[in-house]
């Protein structure tokens, strides 16, 4: 066995760029999802078995690469399995304790919903300016065309690029809702 294949662990990802869909095996060298993308010592993904559809038309295939190369910054997000939105080593979520934010998310072209836990009050502008990491994730996610609401994506959680962020709304916790 090639040098170049130990420690391989190639996870198959929908990657969102811009107007279009990336379905392709990540070489995550045994990492989460979270770990590669906020990886700051690499600035490309390395992909594999690439397939690229345009978001408007996610059922035909445009084009498919054996090997290709991804700028991180320009991805918009990923759907990965909810194991994979959080940094190696990070248990589960433990929702005891935390408050449940329903966001929803402009991005380039497309609308993101979903959910966020956080320990108290999410503080928007520390999270967005102060916080250092590029992607963040958000639960039970539901994508669509901003144009085209009738096409949807939807995955266990997504990995958002805060760069590609234009618009962050949020939903205060039952618990800290003004009540009537």
């Amino acid at each position: 066995m090639s040098q170049r294949f130990i420690g391989r662990a190639l996870q198959t990802y929908d990657l969102f760029v811009h107007n279009y869909r990336v379905s392709a095996q990540v070489d995550t060298r045994h990492r989460t999802m979270n770990d590669v993308l906020n990886d700051r010592l690499t600035s490309y993904l390395e992909l594999f078995d690439s397939y690229v559809s345009r978001v408007d038309q996610p059922g035909r295939i445009i084009a498919h690469y054996p090997q290709a190369m991804l700028r991180k910054d320009g991805v918009s997000f990923v759907i990965v399995p909810e194991e994979q939105s959080r940094p190696s080593g990070q248990r589960a979520y433990s929702y005891i304790g935390r408050s449940r934010y329903e966001v929803f998310l402009a991005l380039p072209f497309i609308e993101v919903k979903g959910e966020m836990f956080m320990t108290g009050k999410l503080d928007l502008h520390h999270f967005l300016v102060k916080e250092t990491e590029q992607f963040f994730p958000i639960g039970a996610g539901t994508a669509s065309l901003a144009l085209s609401s009738d096409i949807t994506f939807e995955g266990e959680a997504f990995l958002v690029n805060k760069e590609r962020t234009e618009f962050f709304g949020v939903t205060e916790p039952p618990s800290m809702s003004t009540r009537f």
